[in-house]
């Protein structure tokens, strides 16, 4: 790889006993890029996901994004990520709505078009109740809040947890898309299939050391 690195993970370690946790992690993700991260549940992928994010202090090795380190400046480093966890948990408002707009007035976003393209190709309910909406509707609304800010980097914890067969396929012609504006995207999965199809790269990992990238 001889393009810029825009997220470097290097020997990270996050021990959790019992073999659980992330073992001596290194991985170079190019600006860019569509990085997959593919994993069975409890491999590793999220908490690999949480150090770049900046939630988790590594035992051991350094995370950077942007070159600034991601547990010291997470703060900073949020500025430039649009994310999508693997466990969603939306604060106590009314709706989808009110919560997209709450968030587009924190990050000072004026103009909605993404949001309303996304919401046109995911097809969420909006106007739902956010306690009650279904996996997949809280899936499809999270993903309208990761895009509709137009990040430099997209972290992506199992994206498309919860979407039918058809919203799979609206989701993949939105990566495809940011992937031709230039975003760097990271994306885990523990279905292969799902990565290679937008995918540059795809890095394996399993109980928590990475065992292959292809």
């Amino acid at each position: 790889m001889n393009k810029e690195i825009i997220i470097s993970i290097k020997n990270l370690t996050k021990d959790y006993g019992k073999g659980r946790g992330i073992f001596d992690v290194s991985l170079d993700i190019p600006k860019g890029s569509t990085f997959g991260y593919c994993g069975t549940n409890g491999s590793g992928k999220t908490t690999t996901i949480r150090h770049i994010m900046g939630f988790l202090k590594p035992d051991k090795g350094q995370v950077t994004v942007k070159g600034m380190d991601a547990w010291k400046d997470s703060e900073k480093i949020k500025k430039y990520i649009g994310y999508v966890p693997g466990e969603i948990a939306f604060p106590d408002v009314d709706s989808g709505s009110t919560f997209l707009k709450i968030q587009a007035d924190l990050l000072g976003i004026t103009d909605m078009s993404k949001a309303e393209q996304v919401i046109n190709a995911l097809q969420p309910d909006p106007t739902a109740n956010l306690k009650r909406m279904s996996k997949g509707m809280k899936q499809k609304t999270a993903l309208v809040e990761a895009f509709m800010i137009q990040p430099e980097i997209l972290i992506l914890d199992e994206p498309t947890t919860g979407l039918d067969p058809l919203m799979r396929k609206a989701f993949v012609d939105l990566i495809k898309e940011e992937k031709a504006k230039g975003t760097t995207i990271f994306m885990s999965n523990h279905m292969f299939d799902e990565l290679e199809e937008t995918c540059d790269y795809v890095a394996f990992i399993k109980d928590g050391h990475i065992i292959d990238v292809v």
